[in-house]
């Protein structure tokens, strides 16, 4: 069966017929509830003190979640109920198949959640592999992550449809007896109000009044590298009114930006110190300083950024990808260049974004939108758009050097 199952996920068509079918099932069936261990339902949130019974016999199978999701269903966990039901619960494995801004989210909720049960184990089960969904180096951030004592990596595949039907079975051979196996589950849609309170939901912790931006490691000690970058980029920045920092390419939405080496020289001429993990920019310029990921890895290049905060001035210009998250665990001032309508956006803005967009987005501050006209960009694709490069210097100044 899981034979057949994974044939029909790699054949497109097919795994739209079958997804089809089964939603179209659900909704015949809308009377038939699907029991669950006590610990976890879909679909429906836990009230606040709620102490459901429980539904399954504590067995193998009650550790963890088995059946795959329904494009629209949505998992909630309630650990409080696990332990009441079963004192023999010894930790919790978590299975995360994301990307490295996805897991930046999820960051201020882990820190509650081990805050709430500290006498119990993390375990981070992490996808092996790159795909559009998963990127393996999420397992080094969580190495970097005190709340986990352990990471293991699996070899899963992505179901080309429904990104929360990763096929994480590989995982459970690592899992030790009595963990629940918990999938790092959001939701994700014009109806939720930001991806950090959707994690905060499923693990049935109290929603933050203020969305909390995401939590960062970093060791004591410098490594070489990053004292090599740091000292590169202060004698570079000595003078200047500031360093800027470029990202402008994201594996999401396969974009990279067109106009680095003019965007790149417009800001040295501004007065501007220059660093980017794009390539493409003009890297034999004096002002100007590629960040090499082969060299740094992500979080050493936070450290980096972290860092050099302390002595400049550090703006982030960025499309929406990675850094649009991790300048807000920066605190740093971030022109965001929105270059595709996203109706969802506000699900990852946090309030030191301000918003480049050629779509006003009505769940957004409208004093975080800068509204692109027609003239400052032109078609990347039928849904990308490129801003030119004047412009950007443009927004950035009148935003930033106020």
């Amino acid at each position: 069966m899981n034979r057949l199952y994974r044939f029909v996920c790699a054949h497109r068509p097919l795994c739209v017929a079958w997804e089809s079918l089964r939603w179209l099932g659900h909704k015949i069936c809308f009377f038939h509830h699907t029991k669950t261990p006590v610990w976890y339902r879909f679909d429906k949130k836990y009230a606040p003190g709620e102490t459901p019974a429980e539904t399954l016999p504590v067995n193998a199978e009650w550790y963890r979640i088995s059946r795959p999701l329904y494009r629209h269903e949505h998992v909630y966990y309630n650990v409080d109920a696990a332990l009441k039901a079963n004192p023999r619960v010894k930790g919790l494995a978590l299975v995360f198949f994301m990307g490295i801004g996805d897991y930046l989210y999820t960051t201020p909720m882990l820190e509650a959640l081990k805050q709430k049960y500290p006498q119990l184990p993390f375990y981070a089960y992490v996808g092996a592999q790159f795909d559009r969904n998963n990127s393996p180096l999420v397992g080094k951030l969580l190495e970097t992550n005190p709340h986990f004592e352990k990471v293991f990596y699996f070899t899963g595949s992505r179901h080309p449809l429904i990104w929360k039907n990763y096929d994480y079975s590989a995982a459970l051979k690592d899992v030790p007896e009595d963990f629940l196996v918990m999938p790092v589950y959001y939701d994700y849609g014009v109806h939720i109000p930001h991806r950090v309170s959707s994690l905060f939901e499923t693990f049935n912790l109290p929603v933050p009044a203020q969305t909390p931006a995401p939590v960062m490691y970093f060791p004591k000690e410098l490594s070489p590298v990053v004292a090599e970058y740091l000292a590169r980029a202060e004698r570079g920045a000595q003078g200047k009114k500031g360093i800027v920092f470029l990202q402008l390419d994201s594996r999401g939405s396969a974009y990279t930006y067109p106009h680095m080496v003019p965007l790149a020289e417009g800001l040295m001429k501004a007065g501007y110190f220059v660093m980017s993990v794009t390539k493409g920019g003009p890297e034999n310029n004096p002002d100007y300083l590629l960040v090499d990921i082969k060299k740094l890895s992500i979080n050493e290049t936070w450290h980096l950024l972290h860092l050099l905060k302390a002595r400049f001035a550090l703006y982030v210009i960025a499309v929406n990808s990675v850094f649009w998250a991790a300048s807000a665990g920066l605190n740093l001032p971030n022109l965001g260049l929105q270059h595709w309508v996203d109706k969802k956006v506000h699900n990852l803005w946090y309030p030191n974004i301000q918003v480049v967009t050629d779509y006003i987005y009505p769940l957004l501050p409208r004093e975080k939108q800068i509204v692109a006209p027609a003239e400052s960009f032109t078609p990347h694709n039928r849904k990308i758009i490129d801003y030119k490069p004047d412009w950007v210097i443009k927004w950035f100044k009148q935003t930033f050097e106020k």
